[in-house]
């Protein structure tokens, strides 16, 4: 049964309020029978502190809201190329008003961040700004849903619960540590937390690292070049700096360079071997030789099964002028040995009958 299927099946007809937007978002590329549900899903984010922020910011920076077309697993996701916040209407709103949050609080990242050029990331950059991006986006959408919660509306926080199991408990444990207090200590505490989640660490791994470069090998193989450079590095603290904002300051309580090592920094003992066959492969393809790009990253036990195959050295494909030349190489070598066979025929010939 298809994610779309299984909605419709657990969900009754809902009549949303015809509403005017609490926070002013671009809803032009929303057709009118489905801007009621947008409305009613921003409306019931707003009243989260954390929520309102959020939305303000991506309309702010001028991104419009709609859903996603078609059948598609992914909850929702914030396009910074063409300003937009989409949301999955297959799922319940329950689910998709965290997700709204989490994805504006991507859109207010990529207007702070100072280079999103992740083609030259280093390694160690791809890691420690992307898992910050994922890690900053889930504490803001645990703690609305938090703030929702405590006035009354419970789906939001119970449907985060249920999808993110390991980043729940965390949350919880976050609340208890802070007597259940709201603000930068249960955020810094929750975004820790986040690294916690062996699986989507591993999942994270595999589509910023492996598979792009493992695309990377496909496009040098098919003569299209290099890339990947590994010429950018963010520091821990720089990537602090423009992750963890607020309209109040920066939240994140604990020294950034812990992002620098362990939990934050390791990755799985199957994403390291498959980085340092990337590097020779590449090596072996182009002459370009950046493995240092691996120094000082550690790594963890398998624990995960991978979802992607192990890399591979693809096959090089000529270019038609190349194979050209050496097909008229081959044909001028067979002429010559067809001369040589000639010459040598003729003078074993000649010595034969020559007298």
């Amino acid at each position: 049964m298809s994610v779309k299927e299984t909605f419709q099946k657990s969900q009754t007809p809902i009549e949303y309020p015809d509403e005017k937007p609490a926070v002013d978002v671009d809803l032009r590329t929303c057709p009118k029978k489905d801007r009621p549900r947008m409305i009613s899903m921003i409306n019931r984010l707003a009243k989260s502190k954390l929520g309102f922020e959020t939305l303000q910011i991506a309309a702010d920076n001028g991104y419009h809201f709609n859903f996603i077309k078609g059948e598609n697993r992914a909850f929702g996701f914030a396009d910074p190329v063409n300003k937009r916040i989409a949301l999955n209407p297959n799922f319940p709103d329950d689910k998709l008003i965290g997700t709204m949050c989490h994805e504006c609080r991507h859109a207010g990242q990529f207007s702070r961040a100072s280079d999103l050029s992740e083609e030259k990331w280093d390694v160690k950059t791809n890691l420690i700004y992307m898992r910050a991006m994922e890690a900053d986006a889930q504490a803001y959408a645990s703690s609305a849903c938090e703030e929702l919660f405590r006035m009354g509306d419970e789906g939001p926080k119970k449907e985060f619960y249920k999808y993110y199991p390991e980043i729940a408990k965390g949350f919880t444990e976050a609340l208890i540590k802070n007597d259940a207090q709201m603000g930068n200590n249960l955020l810094t505490d929750t975004f820790k937390a986040w690294y916690d989640q062996l699986g989507t660490k591993s999942v994270y791994e595999e589509g910023y690292l492996l598979e792009p470069m493992q695309q990377e090998l496909r496009d040098i193989a098919n003569g299209k070049g290099t890339t990947m450079t590994f010429e950018t590095s963010i520091s821990a603290q720089k990537t602090i700096s423009e992750i963890a904002w607020t309209k109040d300051g920066n939240y994140f309580q604990d020294d950034p360079e812990i992002l620098n090592g362990g939990k934050y920094l390791n990755v799985s003992e199957f994403t390291m071997e498959q980085m340092k066959k990337f590097f020779e492969f590449r090596k072996e393809m182009t002459g370009l030789d950046d493995s240092k790009a691996l120094d000082g990253i550690p790594t963890r036990p398998n624990t995960i099964k991978p979802r992607v195959e192990e890399m591979k050295k693809p096959h090089v494909k000529q270019s038609k002028a190349v194979k050209m030349q050496k097909i008229n190489r081959n044909k001028e070598a067979v002429k010559q040995q067809s001369l040589a066979a000639k010459f040598v025929k003729a003078q074993q010939f000649a010595a034969k009958h020559g007298r």
